[in-house]
């Protein structure tokens, strides 16, 4: 069982122009600045082996900032967690895994959602989930979005940012923070994919030959 099928349509890619303000349950507000959310994640995804090619090489906490990013890009009209002076940097280079929100008032949670309260199961039948902890930096405006999640991540909760508080009071990162680490990875990532494509073609070419040679032999 994953997410429950009526409460698919919650999250997923849409502009919801200038609403802003005070989350209403089904939405998640992303603050200026910033923001700090837990979230449950799947320790045993269930996804497609195109989705298990395309993310071979990767942590499941480098998979779980590009999830993070990418749903505040497509979301969260106005939003914007990515530098734009470093147009060259990897998707989820900005989204930070953190311990805890130690101090923070919690703002929204999915107990407030009917269709997504209680228990919920994550990634395949037999999967358990990770509670987990990440921190943004909202370059852009305050935005209102659909209440992150998929079959394999669901937002827990969101928390409100405080000037006393330094998870959210300090200045922005750097864009180019993690960039060079995760460059690696990535590149690492792309050997391993190609090498992986090559060996498949590799044994595709070895099967027709001795196809051909099978076939001369018996003529």
């Amino acid at each position: 069982m994953n997410v429950p099928r009526k409460a698919r349509g919650i999250g997923r890619a849409r502009h919801w122009g200038a609403r802003v303000g005070a989350p209403a349950p089904g939405f998640v507000t992303v603050y200026p600045g910033w923001n700090v959310w837990a979230l449950w994640r799947s320790d045993d995804p269930d996804r497609s082996i195109f989705s298990d090619i395309w993310n071979a090489g990767l942590s499941a906490d480098r998979e779980l900032q590009i999830w993070v990013e990418n749903q505040i890009k497509d979301n969260a009209n106005g939003a914007a967690v990515a530098d734009p002076a470093n147009p060259a940097a990897l998707r989820g280079d900005q989204i930070q895994i953190i311990p805890s929100a130690n101090g923070l008032a919690v703002d929204g949670t999915r107990a407030d959602i009917p269709e997504l309260a209680g228990a919920v199961q994550l990634g395949k039948k037999s999967s358990k989930a990770s509670r987990v902890f990440v921190r943004f930096y909202n370059r852009g405006e305050q935005s209102l979005m659909p209440w992150p999640h998929d079959q394999n991540v669901l937002l827990d909760a969101s928390f409100v940012p405080s000037t006393s508080n330094q998870l959210t009071n300090g200045a922005a990162p750097s864009s180019l923070g993690g960039a060079a680490t995760d460059l690696a990875n990535s590149a690492e990532s792309v050997v391993k994919v190609i090498a992986i494509g090559g060996g498949l073609v590799l044994a595709a070419v070895l099967v027709i030959a001795l196809a051909n040679t099978s076939r001369k032999a018996a003529a």
